[in-house]
């Protein structure tokens, strides 16, 4: 393991002979070379680290020699300035070969030598490229909202469900039948309504509402596939594993912090996991897209923003505010919560700008016929 030091030196100068050449679907393999004179001033900062901090036999914290600091801890040295050059080195490359890696450099080959220098070879999982088509304007259908009357009919028939009662029962040989009450103004009143109409006007809108949610939801995916459908790229495949490692363990935390069993959590996220392995991929590039509008379009998450779905979220699960707060610091949740909210507004941007078509179906026949 590399040994982490308080102070890291200063970025050195590009390595010299870098070469990159892709390997795979945003997969890239580097090769460089980090010549020896600059690999010197690394080692001199990481010394004189050690040294301010070394408290050796016979001298006071900070003022061994250092010679002595460096006999006595030369391999830590070596291995946290190797640590060093190799992440400047990498850092330099991504910047001026224009990558933008999506996980970590993973080395194949380091071969260090006093007089050449190091060499380096590794790959390195990079965002996918791909040309940011139209996005304004998308073409949408919103079905209408209308509350039929069968839908109401169920609606009462399950809330009549759930008000029957245990009673003696007719037959013999029967202790007790499940009895359903009638739906009449007398029930309407158990249920704190003055009349009948009245509880049929409440389920109703009720009803209305649920299926807004559902509108919502429907004409929000139909969005999403169409921008898929806009832009064709492949994703790296790791980083379509790490999301859904990711995903899971936020949905493993919000389902903790709802109140549930720790083995409940540990049921519905193992459903969780195996339902969004089917839609992971979909969600990584749906990701990239919606970033790159947002980066167009130059949206950003407020800190109001921020503050209000902390409170929306502490609300939810009956948390105390600086309870979740804390968890989401000890959790490192923040960037995943920033990213849902930079997407939801850049959903919300693009339905604004998509053109809604709120016919009928009956209206759609008549233009058919």
């Amino acid at each position: 393991m590399f040994r982490k030091t308080a102070q890291p030196a200063k970025p050195t100068p590009a390595s010299d002979g870098a070469s990159v050449t892709e390997t795979a679907p945003c997969q890239k393999s580097v090769r460089l070379r980090v010549p020896r004179e600059e690999i010197a001033p690394v080692r001199s900062a990481v010394l004189a680290e050690f040294q301010r901090q070394a408290a050796l036999p016979g001298f006071r914290k900070g003022k061994a020699p250092a010679e002595v600091v460096e006999r006595q801890y030369a391999q830590d040295i070596q291995t946290e300035t190797l640590h060093r050059v190799t992440k400047q080195a990498f850092e330099r490359v991504a910047a001026d070969h224009g990558l933008k890696p999506v996980g970590p450099f993973e080395v194949s080959q380091a071969d260090f030598s006093e007089t050449e220098g190091l060499t380096l070879e590794a790959t390195v999982e990079v965002e996918p490229a791909f040309a940011l088509g139209a996005y304004q304007g998308i073409a949408l259908t919103r079905e209408p909202l209308a509350v039929a009357p069968q839908e109401l009919e169920q609606a009462l028939a399950s809330l009549r469900e759930s008000m029957a009662q245990l009673v003696p029962a007719k037959e013999e040989g029967e202790t007790k039948e499940r009895q359903l009450p009638p739906v009449d103004d007398e029930l309407a009143k158990d249920l704190g309504f003055e009349t009948l109409e009245k509880l049929k006007a409440h389920v109703a809108a009720k009803v209305l509402e649920q299926k807004r949610t559902a509108q919502a939801r429907a004409l929000e995916a139909a969005l999403c596939d169409a921008l898929l459908a806009r832009h064709a790229f492949e994703v790296p495949p790791r980083l379509v594993i790490r999301q859904t490692e990711q995903l899971t363990r936020d949905f493993k935390t919000r389902l903790l912090l709802s109140g549930i069993s720790e083995e409940q959590a540990a049921q519905e996220t193992e459903q969780f996991t195996r339902e969004l392995r089917t839609s992971a991929e979909r969600h990584v590039k749906l990701a990239f897209i919606l970033d790159r509008i947002a980066s167009q379009e130059s949206v950003q998450v407020t800190q109001d923003e921020l503050v209000k779905r902390l409170w929306q979220l502490s609300q939810r699960w009956k948390k105390d505010p600086v309870e979740v707060r804390k968890l989401f610091d000890a959790q490192g949740l923040w960037p995943s919560v920033v990213s849902s909210i930079r997407q939801e507004k850049t959903i919300a941007f693009l339905l604004s700008a998509a053109h809604i078509d709120d016919s009928k179906p009956e209206d759609q026949a008549d233009k058919t016929a």
